[in-house]
């Protein structure tokens, strides 16, 4: 399986894939929630995420991930209950809205602990570039997987690895390639090579790009030994 990781902006690096005539057959990505949200803890892995109240940055990013996958691709893209009417009127603009998928991950996430209800959901909102057909039997749109504990986590948002291997599975076949422009630490890119699916990962922050790496370095020497 080929791996390519790029370190920089995702617009900048999608046109440049563009403009070399890549194609990808699915887009797997957990982009800023546009939150701004960040809270002081000793956990080192728990800090500010770039971007994270750019709301022009999910705007901007539609039409090149539209260019980049090919017709009847799909795309899975995460999001949280706060802004998914703004993450769905832009998907909706380019791609062919499909479902918005519930992530239950049995354990809830911080934020007021005194006025709000404590949330165990996360979203994905499903998509495709012209008609798409899943693979394997129809499953629900509730999908259940804990969350990764804190202590075993090298990411804030770090999502399930079995969750994004889910994904994958449903929408894309063996050798096929799967893009993640938010590639954070690396899970999706894991994920792919679990699944025998080609990989192009893009990071801007540096650190995350530099666990990424050695996360999927780690997966590809385990995939040679078996």
């Amino acid at each position: 399986m080929t791996v390519k990781l790029i370190q920089g902006d995702c617009l900048e690096e999608m046109q440049k894939l563009i403009d070399k005539g890549v194609k990808v057959d699915l887009i797997v990505t957990d982009p800023p929630y546009l939150m701004n949200y960040y809270r002081h803890t000793n956990n080192s892995n728990i800090k500010p995420i770039l971007n994270d109240n750019n709301f022009e940055l999910i705007q901007d990013i539609m039409p090149l991930l539209y260019e980049l996958l090919r017709d009847g691709g799909a795309m899975y893209m995460f999001c949280n209950s706060n802004h998914i009417d703004y993450f769905k009127q832009q998907i909706s603009q380019y791609f062919n809205y499909r479902n918005i998928l519930i992530w239950l991950k049995n354990g809830m996430g911080m934020g007021d602990l005194k006025t709000t209800y404590g949330k165990r959901t996360e979203f994905i909102i499903y998509a495709s570039k012209g008609r798409h057909e899943l693979n394997g039997r129809r499953d629900n749109d509730v999908l259940e997987y804990k969350k990764v504990p804190v202590k075993k986590s090298v990411h804030q948002n770090q999502k399930p690895l079995a969750l994004l291997e889910f994904l994958i599975n449903k929408s894309s076949q063996p050798n096929d390639t799967v893009l993640d422009c938010f590639m954070g630490s690396g899970t999706t890119g894991v994920a792919c090579l679990q699944t025998n699916r080609n990989f192009i990962g893009i990071e801007l922050d540096e650190n995350y790009y530099k666990i990424a790496q050695e996360r999927i370095k780690e997966a590809q020497t385990q995939q040679k030994l078996m």
